[in-house]
């Protein structure tokens, strides 16, 4: 079988973070974890996913601030030709001048979090004041500096009829990018709600809607059905080195510690059994789309303990006009 080429490598620094949120999916830590992936193997790491030649490097946390080496290991990614964007917190580490310092070391992206397009809701969802404003301050920064901003979202009931005016906000930020998260209830995301197959189907439209209407892009993640996305398109590696295919699936391949990146990609039982379309169960497998979205693996694990399930949020039904696949075939990247 061919190897899949991951077009995005999302990668855990750490899980320290001074915030709290109480709906965070990871289990933040208040410091960083002995096992940890140390300077020396983060360089080895880096040299791994260039490997892979990814469109994407994704930097995530926790809060990758907290890791004293992060402008090293971001200028180092800059120097092997990546162009790594970094996902932050609102914490007493994100200033101007750390913004400043990052967009110098290579950092092409700054990726922060707004759930609402008010300070009330959004700091609610979070569970903890002030940080509304903090993220806003914090894009203002990046501006201040050129250096282009994504943000992400997490959908949920308590925000699902907030995404227009929401969109409307991050336009006028002059966001470049805008990344929607649709729940998988793992962690802190436990107490979501998840949205049924038909509020989502109704979501997915809104933001098919939007993408012509906005001045940035608009991808999702855990809802392949919104764009046309090989479900292997992602490879994702925790702050200790292990190898998955998303954040929010605690199955692994593997780990760079003991075996390279690429072999892991290549040869890896768990990721060519998810690249092997006969795997999937139910309507999943009986979908005619299963080859280019094959449902969110995260989900149908986290709700039914099985990878190859059927994902619970699809609305659509194999061979009928019922439910929305892939509503947005072009997608946005």
């Amino acid at each position: 079988m061919e190897t899949n080429r991951a077009h995005i490598v999302v990668w855990e620094l750490t899980r320290a973070c001074k915030l709290s949120c109480t709906n965070c999916a990871i289990g933040a830590l208040p410091r960083r974890a002995p096992m940890e992936l140390s300077t020396y193997e983060a360089y080895k790491t880096i040299d791994q996913v260039v490997a892979l030649r990814p469109e994407e490097l994704i930097l995530t946390g926790g809060d990758p601030l907290e890791r004293a080496d992060i402008y090293q290991l971001i200028d180092y990614a800059r120097r092997r030709g990546l162009r790594p964007s970094m996902m932050v917190s609102p914490t007493a580490l994100l200033t101007g001048a750390s913004v400043g310092k990052l967009k110098r070391n290579g950092l092409a992206r700054l990726i922060v979090s707004v759930d609402s397009s008010t300070p009330d809701r959004h700091d609610s969802i979070r569970g903890a004041h002030g940080q509304f404003a903090a993220t806003l301050l914090a894009i203002r920064w990046a501006r201040t500096a050129a250096l282009p901003v994504e943000v992400n979202t997490l959908v949920s009931h308590r925000n699902m009829g907030d995404l227009d005016s929401l969109a409307s906000l991050l336009g006028d930020l002059g966001v470049e990018r805008w990344s929607v998260y649709f729940v998988v209830p793992i962690g802190g995301s436990k107490h979501l709600e998840t949205l049924s197959p038909e509020e989502s189907e109704r979501v997915l439209e809104r933001l098919q809607t939007m993408r012509t209407k906005v001045p940035f892009t608009i991808r999702t993640f855990e809802a392949p059905q919104y764009r046309q996305i090989e479900r292997m398109d992602t490879l994702f590696i925790s702050h200790t080195g292990e190898v998955s295919i998303s954040p929010f699936l605690p199955v692994t391949a593997g780990n760079i510690r003991y075996q390279p990146l690429s072999s892991l990609d290549r040869s890896s039982d768990l990721l060519i059994a998810l690249r092997d379309d006969s795997n999937l169960k139910g309507k999943c497998g009986r979908c005619e789309y299963r080859r280019t979205c094959g449902g969110s693996r995260a989900r149908a694990y986290a709700m039914t303990g099985d990878v190859f399930a059927a994902d619970p949020l699809c609305s659509y039904q194999p061979g009928t006009a019922t439910g929305t696949p892939l509503v947005d075939r072009g997608g946005a990247a």
